[in-house]
């Protein structure tokens, strides 16, 4: 079946994005929307080459897929309480405040009649600044829209019609099959580190620092505060010298970690001449298993270690008691991005891309034709050749090419995210009970 998608074109500034530029097209599985209706589920993933965060929501008998604009999405972790986001130079948390469900689901009021943010008339100043080629936000452009057409070109006329039409879908009210609601609540400005993975654990958010090759904490006063690096790794400088990326966590703590390369010299990864990427121990500062292709994404689960040999499409798994690791099923594209949900493991798929390495990804000459989208396994299900079989799956036809996190939110089939852009946040409040403390 093919996909209806929600585009929320927003570029972060208020402003529309073409909408003609843009194919977020997907074909999935007839089973799809009654397993994740049936296990009241929804998906998230990002894509950084498109620019999204992405939602896969169910009724039960189709599929939504709804698109939040962000400038290179990467890591995501997902609890019962909220989402958390890394982007390019900050780490976003999501709040669930499924108390605001009835009220995004009435129409938003203008700014000029609500309460909470009364207009206060510009100064002539202001005024010329707008009318020498300042953008109107988000809340201005509804009067910016009432200029006379005649003034404008058909071109801007196009441009002012889908900005407006892009406006009055956001005040409008949000679809009544949403059954949770997820609203930006804060905001941590860490750099440029290049994020990756992120997990929340016993003392906080633990974060995958690919520019400074370590792992890493947040503080309100720092950038990053680094916390561990692999033995190879000489000095913590922004030089992404092993391309550590993967990180799990295991009883609250980080540890297993995926690396490119044990490369001690800058981006020198991108240039290896051969694989030799590890699964690596955290606590024993270890190489577990070498000679992998790109490694990505290990999660601890079912006590073992599940991780993506993504050059080669192949998604293993290794028991740290035994020692063995065991490739579970390989598939055609490139794997990055896994999450699990009882018996079932939701697993990234990205197309193979021309990249800056000079060492291609083996799938290249595995296959044809490689695919984008999430693939549905079994753990309790194998076939005669050991292999996991695939239960159902959503695949991108369009624009997104490349899926980096995927995340399992539970308790929701259907939810809603408002983002730090959106209007909304002007009026939609969340508090606790006033303290009889003063």
């Amino acid at each position: 079946m093919t996909a209806r998608t929600e585009q929320e074109n927003n570029n972060g500034d208020g402003q529309v994005l073409p909408d003609d530029e843009l194919d977020f097209e997907c074909q999935y599985s007839d089973n799809l929307p009654a397993i994740l209706k049936e296990l009241n589920i929804s998906l998230a993933f990002t894509s950084y080459q498109a620019g999204r965060l992405m939602l896969i929501r169910s009724d039960g008998h189709k599929l939504d897929v709804n698109f939040k604009s962000f400038p290179r999405p990467m890591g995501l972790a997902a609890t019962e309480d909220g989402l958390t986001l890394g982007i390019f130079t900050q780490i976003i948390n999501f709040q669930r405040e499924d108390g605001l469900l009835a009220q995004i689901k009435q129409p938003l009021p203008g700014i000029e009649e609500d309460i909470t943010a009364p207009r206060i008339k510009p100064k002539q100043a202001d005024k010329d600044i707008a009318t020498d080629g300042g953008a109107p936000s988000a809340e201005e452009a509804p009067s910016a829209a009432k200029e006379p057409a005649e003034e404008l070109s058909a071109k801007e006329q196009e441009n002012r019609e889908k900005q407006k039409q892009y406006l009055e879908k956001l005040y409008a009210p949000m679809d009544e099959r949403v059954d949770a609601c997820f609203i930006t609540r804060s905001a941590h400005y860490s750099g440029m580190i290049n994020i990756h993975d992120i997990d929340w654990g016993d003392e906080g958010l633990w974060v995958v620092n690919s520019s400074f090759s370590c792992l890493c904490t947040v503080e309100p006063d720092y950038s990053f505060v680094p916390r561990w690096k692999p033995h190879f790794i000489s000095e913590l400088v922004p030089e992404d010298r092993c391309h550590l990326n993967g990180m799990t966590l295991k009883d609250g703590k980080p540890a297993y970690v995926t690396t490119f390369s044990k490369f001690d010299s800058a981006g020198k990864w991108r240039k290896g001449a051969k694989f030799d990427g590890t699964l690596m121990s955290v606590a024993d500062n270890a190489v577990l298993v070498d000679g992998l292709a790109m490694p990505h994404s290990p999660r601890w689960y079912n006590d073992r270690v599940y991780f993506c040999n993504s050059g080669l499409g192949q998604i293993c798994s290794y028991q740290p008691d035994s020692k063995i690791t065991q490739t579970l099923a390989e598939v055609p594209g490139f794997t990055r991005g896994m999450d699990f949900y009882g018996p079932i493991m939701f697993a990234g798929l990205s197309k193979v891309r021309e990249a800056d390495v000079t060492k291609p990804a083996p799938l290249a000459q595995k296959y044809d034709e490689t695919y984008s989208g999430i693939w549905l396994f079994n753990l309790e299900d194998t076939g005669e050749d050991g292999q996991l079989k695939e239960i159902g799956h959503i695949r991108f036809t369009g624009n997104v090419d490349q899926i980096y996190d995927v995340a399992v939110i539970p308790y929701c089939s259907f939810p809603e995210l408002i983002e730090a852009s959106h209007p909304r946040m002007r009026n939609h409040f969340c508090h606790p009970e006033l303290s009889p403390e003063f």
